[in-house]
């Protein structure tokens, strides 16, 4: 299990990097990320623009890992997202509001093969942070 810790972890890390790229690597083209901003399952290219999409709204975004649970095949990780909107998100200007939105991840695995990502945090309180404040 201790393999699918650092995987998780290796995840998360990739993300904080904000390289495309590297992203490219990790996800291909067979595995599904699910995210509430999407209400969707995406994979491949999708995944990279809606990742750069983020990375333009909050440049300064931080994923700070609280806690990784394992089993055999999936890695469930509690996690904040912290940084300051600077850019368009949900069609709408920066607020230059910085938030902190707490979530988790269930990150499954087959065998060695990182096959899905679902992300679930409050999309109201991004929205009550970021445009009513």
């Amino acid at each position: 299990m201790e393999n699918i810790r650092n995987k998780a972890q290796q995840i998360i890390d990739v993300w904080n990097q904000k390289d495309i790229e590297a992203l490219q690597k990790l996800y291909g083209e067979h595995t599904t990320f699910f995210d509430p901003l999407l209400n969707d399952n995406i994979a491949g290219k999708t995944i990279l623009g809606y990742a750069q999409g983020i990375y333009d709204a909050f440049p300064d975004l931080e994923f700070v890992v609280m806690g990784i649970t394992t089993s055999d095949n999936m890695a469930m990780v509690e996690w904040v997202q912290k940084g300051t909107n600077t850019g368009e998100i949900m069609q709408k200007p920066a607020t230059g509001r910085y938030i902190e939105i707490p979530a988790v991840s269930v990150i499954r695995f087959d065998g060695d093969t990182f096959v899905s990502q679902r992300d679930y945090w409050d999309l109201k309180k991004l929205q009550v942070d970021l445009f009513q404040k």
